[in-house]
């Protein structure tokens, strides 16, 4: 299962990443949509929490995990790691986002995210 922990660490480090180089990347293409990117600014700091709460996370119950028994607080962290995934992959549709190479982006994302956590929590004992 530490495997797991690895892939949402890189999840959360890609959903740190992607508003800044979406921006810039959309800058190139999109010139004349610019003026929009006050979401991309409101974008970036939702990610930056965002993804850092779930690479701790994920950084945490590594660490948890290296002791010989489960910790009791395991399955709570996990319970959050898909909370926030879930989060992560409506935030899209609940804020409205007008590019949907954003959309798609933290859509797949937060399903990965969410995805892996439930495995988590339904198969660790």
């Amino acid at each position: 299962m530490k495997s797991i922990h690895w892939i949402i660490f890189a999840l959360a480090f890609w959903i740190v990443l992607a508003p800044f180089v979406g921006d810039d990347i959309l800058g190139l293409f999109f010139k004349n949509q610019i003026e929009q990117a006050d979401l991309i600014r409101l974008l970036r700091w939702d990610d930056l929490f965002l993804g850092l709460a779930v690479s701790i996370l994920s950084l945490v119950v590594v660490t948890m995990e290296q002791g010989d028994r489960k910790h009791p607080g395991l399955k709570a962290m996990h319970w959050m790691q898909l909370m926030l995934g879930a989060w992560i992959a409506a935030a899209p549709f609940a804020l409205n986002f007008d590019y949907m190479a954003f959309t798609w982006s933290h859509f797949v994302t937060g399903m990965f995210v969410a995805t892996f956590a439930l495995m988590q929590v339904t198969y660790e004992d």
